[in-house]
């Protein structure tokens, strides 16, 4: 039976092999160590790259990555359940239909347990909400430690008062809190001044949740 013609294209494991054997039989086993291993692996990275790359399985952009799906949160379940735990109210804010809940957790404040939503706005903005019954001046100071100063206020919906806490530090990002007498509001993030006011409007318009089955 006459033998099969060789394959075409580069044989590149036994191209590897063939380098690697090579270069183990040119040097003593003693000079055969870590720094040997680490070149051996470079050039094996090296091959692979310079193999693999016309194929189109090997890109590189320059420009920044595409921003991938959001992630939505059952937050409504999260805080209905939070609020029959909770000894205050806990609202859910209406959101828009392009606003997307993308976490929901129990964080804590001053010690207490507070209850915790991010959404994410069409625009790529982001906010967050914390709830809590600790009163107000510690519920500022104890969000994340950093210290803010009260900057300004504005009225809201249901004649609500929403008072802006901002740092000296330009890292640190602008707080605004709500107290609505049974629960402290707290909201943060980076969003524009519309979508923070939407966020307000809709977090202390909401009616608290049921408070037991």
């Amino acid at each position: 039976m006459p033998e099969s013609p060789p394959k075409e294209g580069l044989d590149l494991f036994g191209f590897i092999h063939d380098i690697l054997s090579t270069v183990a039989e040119e040097k003593p086993r003693i000079f055969q160590g870590g720094k040997d291993m680490t070149m051996s692996l470079a050039l094996i990275t090296l091959i692979v790259v310079l193999a693999v790359w016309p194929t189109g399985m090997c890109t590189f952009s320059k420009g920044t990555p595409e921003n991938g799906p959001v992630h939505e949160v059952d937050a409504h379940s999260f805080l209905s359940l939070e609020a029959r735990g909770m000894n205050f109210p806990v609202r859910e804010p209406a959101l828009p239909e392009d606003w997307t809940p993308n976490s929901a957790r129990r964080s804590a404040i001053a010690g207490t347990p507070a209850p915790t939503m991010g959404v994410v706005t069409p625009d790529g903005g982001y906010l967050q909400l914390i709830q809590t019954d600790v009163e107000l001046e510690d519920a500022v100071k104890s969000v994340d430690g950093q210290l803010r100063k009260e900057d300004s206020r504005q009225q809201i919906a249901g004649g609500h008062e929403a008072i802006r806490y901002t740092s000296e530090d330009r890292d640190v990002r602008d707080l605004w809190a709500i107290d609505m007498g049974d629960v402290r509001l707290l909201i943060s993030g980076a969003a524009t001044q519309e979508e923070f006011r939407t966020f307000m409007d809709a977090a202390v318009s909401a009616p608290p949740l049921p408070h037991s089955d």
